[in-house]
């Protein structure tokens, strides 16, 4: 199974694609918000912020909330969902020397089971996303969308983290 992410020109939109065919169309409504919407199955899945100042999100299907991403200070963002009762963190790991930006993020359910790595690089000054599914039984495209939405906020994190200024 080949899967890829497709990040259109404007940043705003992009594809799941699976075998160059497109599986999933998402689009963040606003370039600056962290909102994503996204369809499949003939419904309509939404990440959004639970408040303007708050940390959390919710996961929305046609409207009825399905599950969330909160923020624990020792884990950091997680998906919470609540129809199977799991829980699923990111976890990065660098691949190749240290100025390399290739780095594999793993999807674990319950932290430690790995069901889906993300293999995130630069090429030809583009990003190159692609999708390694580990567990056959226990993948679904939306975890596919929860596990890309978590690995821009760790990214997100970690660049904010790296752009502190030392000795104000």
């Amino acid at each position: 199974m080949n899967i890829k992410v497709n990040i259109h020109k404007n940043q705003k939109n992009f594809d799941i694609l699976e075998n160059n065919e497109v599986v999933i169309k998402a689009l963040r409504p606003k370039w600056y918000s962290q909102q994503i919407t996204f369809f499949l199955n003939n419904r309509t899945y939404e990440i959004k912020k639970k408040s303007f100042w708050g940390s959390s999100y919710n996961i929305t299907m046609s409207g009825n909330l399905i599950g969330a991403i909160p923020f624990d200070w020792k884990k950091g963002h997680y998906i919470d969902l609540y129809q199977g009762k799991k829980q699923y963190w990111i976890k990065s790991t660098r691949n190749g020397g240290i100025f390399s930006s290739s780095k594999v993020h793993s999807l674990l359910e319950g932290g430690v089971k790995s069901i889906i790595e993300i293999h995130y690089s630069w090429k030809k000054w583009k990003e190159n996303i692609e999708v390694e599914i580990l567990e056959k039984d226990d993948y679904s495209y939306e975890l596919i969308m929860y596990a890309y939405f978590l690995m821009r906020l760790k990214q997100q994190s970690e660049s904010a983290a790296a752009s502190v200024p030392v000795g104000g």
